[in-house]
């Protein structure tokens, strides 16, 4: 499983080249809203999550927002964005995920 750590809340670049207009994660936010936040746009080994078979979206507080099948990546810039089928209403999300995210960077694998 790869593992994305949202912090809170803030604009995006305007550049985005996901037309995003904020990143990261706020109270309440839809299963869609965190995957659309969360799937991109990192700096990730892309053979490495091209391996996984899922991604899971979560807070900083280890709060699982979202899961969703990875089915590829695209390439931006120097950095990736996750293609995948959100999971939606999959159980673990509104929990706590049972692969604490202990790495000081937001892209972990399990």
């Amino acid at each position: 499983m790869l593992q994305i750590q949202l912090g809170r809340e803030r604009p995006a670049d305007p550049d985005d080249s996901l037309g995003r207009r904020t990143i990261g994660w706020h109270p309440g936010m839809t299963e869609t809203q965190a995957w659309q936040a969360g799937r991109g746009i990192w700096k990730f080994n892309a053979d490495r999550a091209l391996a996984q078979e899922e991604a899971q979206i979560i807070t900083t507080d280890g709060e699982v927002l979202a899961v969703a099948k990875i089915t590829g990546i695209t390439k931006h810039g120097d950095r990736y964005a996750l293609e995948g089928e959100l999971l939606l209403g999959d159980p673990r999300v509104g929990k706590p995920t049972e692969t604490p995210h202990r790495s000081r960077n937001s892209v972990a694998y399990f």
